[in-house]
């Protein structure tokens, strides 16, 4: 059955029969209730197109199959439309937030939801809050919301989608599955936090998140194309606990870490990592690693405010192909039990040396280039287990000077 409204403002609330389908004529058709019920009810499924939806506690509660076309919900204390069991379709709608406290989308239980083209405006707590559900967000913008997506557990997927004006992780997920493919996320305190979570993104850009761009904890997945652009004191990305693989980064103008991983393991494959800046003086580090099992291949760092590759704290690290310019304080520096080995390293115009071992790290360097060091090629400390190993070094320019204060833990590999 199907129901025209001609513009006009209709006072709730409602209970919508299954299959009813509700066409407002123009863009005055407005349902609107007030009270603490929600304005319109529909336990076995609904159609609306075409109106507005004003007041209530919730625009919409609802089961089975509902689909939204440019509907319009505002006003709405606890949240615009709120599901539990069925399918909810949303095309081309906005939700503008009435409290800071209310959901755009409440989705739990066994929900699935697909919404293409939407817009959530306004101080929502957050835009769109997932339980357990499967949900699929298409070209749909959020302008003010905490949390563009909360999501606890189920899947879902966001594509060309946009994030901006929050104050909390722009998108949050908490043991679930999460796709991203060309989203962008301005501001925020992370542009993508991660519990425990599996992760897939492909062309994800964090851009002046006030902590890091991205935080992830207990995670697994695989990332491609990952853009940071200005960051907070936790640096461009700070993983923890995670078995990660990232392919193609780029992370410019972080405050502290490009890439800081504390234990989990980390594949990293072409990364470019420029203008770190420090507010500590423990970091501004390229690559910052204590206690990870790393492999990193054709990485960039230049210009960074600490050192461009550190391992520490028992990290086991593999470079390949690995260019250091304009660090402040060392190329790579290797301490308290981290372990690297790098083949195909460049290190130009360090601050301090291209090298340097302490506290019982383990240095060994295949197919060394340096060149304009400020310290000298090596510089080690070689009291306890700490060791230097050389093969194949090509000093450019002047000499790089002596190896350190104490030599005896430095040499040459065999040829």
């Amino acid at each position: 059955m199907r129901i025209h409204l001609t513009p006009g403002r209709y006072p709730g609330p409602f209970v919508l029969p299954a299959g009813l389908e509700l066409v407002g004529e123009g863009e005055g058709a407005v349902l609107h209730g007030e009270g603490e019920g929600p304005v319109v009810r529909a336990p076995e499924g609904a159609t609306l197109k075409g109106l507005g939806v004003q007041g209530g506690s919730w625009g919409l509660e609802a089961a089975g199959p509902v689909r939204l076309e440019s509907v319009r919900f505002s006003g709405q204390r606890a949240g615009a439309v709120r599901m539990e069991v069925g399918r909810l379709t949303v095309v081309g709608s906005g939700f503008e937030a009435g409290g800071p406290e209310a959901v755009g989308l409440l989705l739990a239980g066994g929900v699935r939801a697909e919404v293409r083209e939407g817009r959530f405006t306004g101080a929502y707590k957050r835009g769109v809050e997932a339980r357990g559900a499967e949900v699929a967000l298409e070209g749909v913008r959020f302008d003010g919301p905490g949390t563009a997506l909360y999501q606890v557990e189920g899947q879902v997927r966001v594509l060309r989608s946009a994030v901006a004006g929050g104050r909390e992780p722009g998108l949050s997920v908490q043991r679930g599955s999460l796709r991203l493919e060309d989203v962008t996320v301005t501001g925020h305190e992370f542009g993508l936090q991660s519990v425990e979570a599996t992760l897939e993104t492909r062309g994800f850009t964090s851009v002046r998140a006030t902590r890091a761009g991205l935080a992830l904890i207990g995670s697994r997945g695989r990332l491609e194309d990952t853009v940071v652009l200005g960051s907070g004191s936790y640096g461009g990305l700070l993983l923890v606990g995670s078995d990660l693989e990232l392919r193609g980064v780029r992370v410019d103008g972080a405050d502290a870490y490009g890439i800081a991983v504390t234990r989990g393991k980390l594949r990293l494959r072409r990364a470019v990592i420029t203008h770190l800046t420090t507010r500590e003086k423990d970091s501004g580090d390229g690559l910052h690693l204590r206690d990870a099992e790393v492999e990193a291949e054709d990485v960039v760092v230049r210009d960074v405010a600490g050192v461009g590759v550190l391992g520490a704290q028992g990290s086991r690290v593999v470079l390949r192909n690995v260019s250091l310019e304009g660090c402040k304080e060392a190329g790579v520096q290797a301490e308290t039990l981290g372990h690297v080995t790098a083949v195909g390293l460049e290190v130009r115009g360090s601050g301090g040396p291209a090298l340097m071992a302490l506290d019982d790290g383990v240095l060994r360097v295949e197919a060394l280039t340096v060149r304009d060091n400020a310290a000298g090629l090596v510089w080690a400390d070689c009291r306890g287990e700490t060791k230097v190993t050389l093969g194949r070094v090509t000093e450019l320019g002047p000499t790089q000077g002596t190896l350190g204060p104490e030599a005896s833990c430095v040499g040459r590999a065999a040829p």
